[in-house]
């Protein structure tokens, strides 16, 4: 009769394992969300701070890194609070954030 009590006792302590685990996934995530945050303004901030775009041959895309945080953050969201079954988003980052400015033309 006790040894039947074991087996209860360690699906409690893996249970209790798992939701652990989990809250600190979710506390994990919720942190890369505030982050996100704190590198959008960051960005901003250099964006304004950026040196003359129009005489530079080339920039940092700016805008085209905000859109990946964003995907990132909607990402990051989808998952902690899930609706109901949808498909995935597959687009994959952009991650080339150096651009040409339009109006440069190569030296000769």
């Amino acid at each position: 009769m006790i040894s039947s009590r074991y087996p209860l006792l360690l699906a409690c302590f893996v249970t209790l394992s798992a939701a652990a685990q989990d809250a600190r996934e979710r506390s994990d995530l919720s942190l890369m969300q505030r982050q996100i945050t704190v590198i959008e303004q960051l960005a901003d901030r250099a964006r304004i701070s950026q040196v003359d775009v129009e005489t530079s041959r080339y920039y940092f895309d700016y805008p085209r890194f905000v859109a990946d945080l964003e995907r990132m953050r909607r990402g990051i969201s989808k998952y902690l609070s899930p609706s109901r079954a949808q498909p995935a988003d597959l687009v994959e980052l952009t991650a080339d954030y150096h651009a040409e400015a339009p109006h440069s033309s190569p030296l000769r």
